[in-house]
């Protein structure tokens, strides 16, 4: 009787046909799916958020890396300050910081004598125009540019021959003026009419940005630099020359212009000198996976006071220029 009364239970038990229980197991399937969507979605979020707190954690631990790197060369110039009166290419300051390892990561750091390099804002005295002349040609750079460049730099607004001032950049597509001041970086060099992105990619090494009167370091400046003094100068003995400054530096202009080399050669000691008081530091930090860049323009004072004229985070000025940069330098130029 019990047996009888349970089967007849579950037979007036409604039942889902077979189409409404597909129904059902495809609505739980989705609302598995929808779940796990937004689930994978709020943890790719918190996975983001995570890294974007460490890139921002790691970034300003490595500026403050980068500027006790900074520090660190102030003080090495300083110490040099009181050892003597000349700069030369075997002084403590001279060499590169090897990578030295920091808390998930590592620095390294180089100065660099600006003064080694011909300085653009002397262009305006002749003689300077001359050897800046002289320079490009032994880089393989058409010195053309030059009267552009003269009259980007002066105060006036008159035209030399083969030069530009307003009306060669009000006609570009963006229109600029002409400075009429000197350069506040190397790179403002590409604005001038006709400076191209390959020459200005051969003269960053061979550049800087100084005030006007700064002069050349014979202990530091380069082969091709020092060979554009003056003329008909055989390389071999400027190369023989500066191997032997290495040990020897010159401790005053007198010394370097009386070089055998220059014997009978028209060589004049104004825009030379045997000190410097601009450097160029670059520090690379990294940490993790967030490099940085520093690079500061130092001067030192003859008192050996250090003082931070120019700051750039971001890549070298020595960098090679990319694609989306050439075309946009193409476009000022055309």
């Amino acid at each position: 009787m019990k047996f009888a009364a349970c089967s007849r239970l579950r037979s007036d038990q409604p039942t889902l046909p077979g189409r409404g229980r597909g129904v059902a197991l495809i609505t739980a399937v989705l609302v598995v799916a929808i779940a796990s969507i937004i689930a994978t979605a709020m943890m790719k979020r918190q996975n983001f958020d995570t890294q974007r707190t460490a890139n921002i954690i790691y970034r300003d631990q490595a500026i403050a890396y980068a500027l006790g790197a900074e520090h660190w060369a102030g003080i090495e110039l300083s110490k040099d300050a009181k050892q003597n009166n000349y700069d030369y290419l075997k002084e403590n300051w001279a060499y590169e910081l090897p990578p030295l390892p920091i808390d998930g990561g590592y620095i390294t750091g180089q100065l660099q004598d600006l003064q080694g390099r011909f300085n653009l804002n002397s262009v305006l005295d002749p003689l300077q125009a001359e050897r800046f002349t002289r320079l490009c040609q032994a880089v393989n750079v058409d010195p053309g540019f030059i009267p552009a460049l003269q009259d980007w730099i002066d105060e006036d607004t008159e035209e030399r021959v083969n030069g530009a001032e307003d009306e060669s950049y009000t006609l570009l597509n963006p229109p600029y003026r002409a400075a009429n001041r000197g350069l506040a970086d190397i790179s403002e060099l590409l604005l001038v009419k006709g400076v191209s992105v390959q020459d200005y990619n051969v003269l960053m090494f061979y550049v800087s940005a100084l005030p006007g009167g700064v002069e050349i370091n014979v202990n530091t400046a380069s082969p091709l630099l020092l060979q554009s003094l003056t003329y008909d100068v055989n390389p071999p003995d400027i190369e023989s020359m500066v191997v032997a400054r290495d040990d020897n530096p010159y401790q005053d202009v007198d010394n370097f212009v009386e070089e055998k080399i220059f014997a009978g050669k028209e060589i004049k000691e104004d825009y030379l000198t045997v000190s410097s008081q601009y450097f160029l530091l670059t520090a690379n930090v990294m940490l993790g996976n967030a490099p940085l860049t520093l690079q500061s323009v130092l001067y030192r004072s003859p008192t050996g006071i250090i003082t931070v004229i120019q700051r750039r985070f971001g890549p070298t000025r020595e960098g090679i220029l990319t694609q989306t940069d050439n075309n946009l330098v193409a476009g000022y130029q055309n």
